[in-house]
């Protein structure tokens, strides 16, 4: 049998599926919908984050330490006034240190781990190839030094090295996207036309 719940869905597909024939008012409406429905879930969810994390807080437990970080949030919005516009500097300074701060620690797991993930043992081919492929694709941008037929050799393979990993990505993205396709194509013919089980 085939709910309520079901019916809603396979309209939203079809509606937003509709897209793929021409852009038209159905698609519009449902996108309009979808957007909707994301603001709204959006503005519920960040109510119940300040009735959880500033609200409950401060009328159970008496714990008047959230109350810094609440002003600090509504003092950004006072970039919507002109005579007080600039209140909003002061937690931006403050976001702006703190992102600096974490920025310096995602540059140690962002590029210091990925060093060491290629500074593998070669006890193994595809280990070889990691470490090769790293040191030609790093050849290709390496432009101070005079060109010399090595060098050059090294940076065209670093060339090919690099459209073989960007296709593979592509690839991968493409085979992700696809299994959302037949995800969803396997819901309107299971779980709505009941043509396959």
């Amino acid at each position: 049998m085939t709910t309520a719940i079901t019916w809603a869905g396979a309209i939203c597909t079809i509606a937003i599926y509709s897209f793929l024939w021409k852009e038209n008012r159905l698609f519009r409406a449902f996108q309009n919908l979808y957007v909707g429905l994301a603001a709204g879930y959006g503005i519920i969810l960040a109510v119940r984050i300040v009735q959880r994390q500033v609200w409950n807080p401060l009328t159970t437990k008496g714990d008047y330490s959230v109350l810094i970080p609440t002003i600090l949030g509504i003092l950004l919005y006072a970039r919507f006034s002109k005579k007080w516009a600039w209140v909003a500097r002061l937690p931006m300074a403050f976001l702006m240190g703190i992102g600096a701060a974490l920025s310096m620690k995602a540059i140690e797991s962002d590029f210091v781990r990925q060093i060491q993930a290629t500074l593998i043992p070669w006890n193994s081919f595809n280990n070889i190839i990691v470490v090769f492929g790293t040191i030609l694709s790093l050849s290709y941008f390496f432009f101070t030094l005079k060109p010399r037929p090595a060098l050059d050799n090294m940076a065209r393979v670093g060339r090919w090295v690099l459209m073989v990993s960007f296709g593979a990505a592509f690839g991968n993205a493409v085979q992700g996207r696809l299994s959302l396709l037949i995800a969803q194509m396997q819901f309107m013919l299971r779980d709505w036309l009941h043509l396959i089980k």
